[in-house]
């Protein structure tokens, strides 16, 4: 073999991240991204501090997310704050939130500037375990990203990146932010900013969002409209009202009723009452599901979910009664985990078993004949996250049936936190 192929193939052996050669460096960044190996990170740092090549950084900055240790922050918090090459910062970001929420990640590394879409900046994107502390200097610099980085894109990544690790004591930078007349027209910046305050639900935010309320561009205002109903802003009753009974928009009218339903306000009662006949069976859900969260006890409930042909409404109906006391009726919620309407049954029955005390009811369904059943209430159980359910859960991890054997692990992992 002659001597410099021989020379080649010993360099790829052992790659150096000093190479002249960029398919080296790519190479020595590869072999050391391995979860917890903590001593390559200042030599990734450095290596980081010195590389001409943005695809290269950014290859750099997922090996960080990769080992996955808080050592790394300062490179990554520098890259997002002064690295000229938006994939490089936005990569620092998706690497920023691996340190907080494990991802599985095997094989070659994968970055932004191969077009991989990063499961953080997907709709519905995981969010920070309860038991997790988030350092101050990674907020900091998501938050100063959001306030000041010149390209729209990383702004908006950074503001739901606060979201997805709850970022509580952001929420007046979140709010300053959000009501700043110099960002009138960055819309796709501001309403990540309004899903964010939805998500984190602290209150506080509540005045801003009301100001939100009345923007001139209708989907900041669909977006506030159900933001305020997530952070229980019962203010905003009046003006919800007002859209839900004068807007001509439709989906202004639903979204308003919506967030009226998560309120949990008395002065809303009248308005569910009047609704609850009429024509539109998604107002009539809504109306029932109002009802239900102020533990609505008028007469006729019954004979109403008798009469209901809609499984939309029956299903608001029995949660109506479920969490007036008559815990009966849990068992069509349960049933309904089998159904077109399992995600609303999921809603309803996490919300007795977290607010309502029926955790023990939600119990006789993990040994349901249907394993859809089985497979649902593990899933409500493993959110609601009360760890005495952990004895209840694991015989299912030996379920004949796969997907309840997934959803209990899934449980597991969560009460297990």
């Amino acid at each position: 073999m002659p001597h410099c192929l021989i020379l080649a193939l010993l360099l790829f052996q052992n790659p150096s991240l000093d190479s002249a050669s960029p398919k080296e460096r790519q190479a020595a960044v590869e072999q050391l991204a391995v979860l917890g190996n903590r001593d390559a990170i200042p030599k990734l740092g450095e290596a980081l501090k010195k590389e001409s090549k943005s695809d290269i950084r950014a290859s750099i900055i997922a090996a960080f997310g990769r080992i996955r240790d808080r050592d790394a922050i300062p490179f990554l918090t520098d890259s997002l704050r002064t690295d000229l090459e938006k994939n490089v910062r936005l990569q620092a970001i998706d690497s920023l939130l691996r340190l907080y929420i494990p991802i599985e990640d095997s094989g070659p590394l994968h970055t932004l500037f191969g077009k991989v879409k990063s499961v953080f900046f997907e709709p519905n994107p995981p969010v920070v375990g309860p038991e997790v502390q988030v350092d101050a200097a990674t907020k900091q610099a998501l938050a100063a990203a959001m306030q000041k980085d010149f390209d729209d894109d990383v702004r908006a990544l950074a503001a739901r990146a606060l979201g997805t690790l709850k970022a509580k004591d952001q929420v007046p930078t979140l709010t300053a932010t959000l009501e700043d007349p110099q960002n009138r027209e960055h819309r796709d910046v501001r309403i990540e900013i309004i899903r964010t305050l939805a998500l984190i639900r602290d209150p506080a935010a509540g005045p801003a969002l009301e100001k939100a309320l009345r923007d001139p561009n209708k989907q900041i205002v669909l977006e506030a409209i159900s933001a305020v109903g997530l952070v229980n802003d019962t203010a905003a009753r009046p003006t919800l009202e007002e859209f839900f009974r004068n807007d001509k928009d439709n989906r202004i009218k639903s979204r308003s009723l919506e967030a009226l339903a998560l309120l949990r306000d008395k002065g809303s009662m009248p308005l569910f009452e009047s609704l609850l006949n009429d024509k539109n069976d998604y107002y009539r859900e809504l109306a029932a599901e109002g009802l239900a969260r102020l533990n609505y006890k008028a007469d006729g409930w019954k004979d109403r979910f008798d009469q209901e042909r809609k499984p939309n409404v029956r299903n608001a109906l029995a949660f109506g009664l479920a969490s007036s006391g008559q815990v009966d009726y849990i068992n069509n919620l349960a049933t309904a985990l089998d159904s077109r309407q399992d995600f609303q049954a999921e809603a309803y029955l996490y919300e007795l078993g977290k607010f309502d005390g029926q955790m023990n009811e939600l119990y006789r369904y993990l040994k349901s004949s249907n394993p859809r059943v089985r497979a649902g209430m593990a899933k409500v159980i493993g959110n609601i996250g009360d760890p005495t359910a952990l004895a209840q859960i694991r015989p299912l991890t030996e379920d004949s049936d796969t997907e309840v054997v997934r959803e209990a692990v899934a449980a597991l992992r969560k009460l297990n936190r």
